[in-house]
């Protein structure tokens, strides 16, 4: 009766520890196996040769701390290399930089600029409105945390 009980309360807190993230508006696909990536020195960014994302990877990356919010805005008013059009990225393109082969930085080859911390992306929690994700760069594993902490930006942008 008691390993019933014991293994009942253990299934049950696993079904319920984990929040289920289902985002059919998602503008870039997962990493795949194989993604490479091209840093371009001279314009401080790097890009994704399978989705084309451009990422900003200039000195600021390892200094701007800002809350969610005001990351979102930070990158929204970012003109880095002649574009303007930079957006805060999705958990889904923020997770294609992480490299959970590697730690401290868990970050996919090309990257320059990286600090072995957090990394806000642009979604929102669906259990909790008051966090949002984000890569966690010491593991390159993702976690949501309250909209009002401050986390590093790294912004991100359509490529050609």
């Amino acid at each position: 009766m008691i390993k019933k009980l014991l293994l009942t309360t253990l299934l049950l807190t696993t079904l319920f520890s984990y929040e289920i993230v289902i985002d059919k508006t998602s503008e870039a696909p997962r990493a795949k196996w194989g993604d490479t990536f091209t840093r371009n020195d001279a314009k401080e960014l790097v890009v994704n040769n399978v989705t084309g994302l451009m990422w900003q990877d200039n000195s600021a990356v390892k200094s701007v701390k800002k809350n969610w919010q005001d990351a979102k805005g930070y990158c929204e008013n970012l003109t880095l290399a002649g574009y303007s059009d930079w957006h805060l990225p999705s958990i889904k393109e923020l997770e294609t930089l992480a490299d959970t082969t590697k730690v401290n930085p868990a970050i996919k080859d090309g990257f320059k600029n990286v600090t072995s911390s957090g990394y806000w992306s642009s979604s929102s929690s669906v259990s909790d409105s008051k966090n949002a994700w984000n890569v966690l760069f010491q593991s390159g594993f993702s976690g949501n945390f309250n909209k009002t902490n401050e986390y590093y930006v790294r912004c991100a942008r359509a490529g050609q």
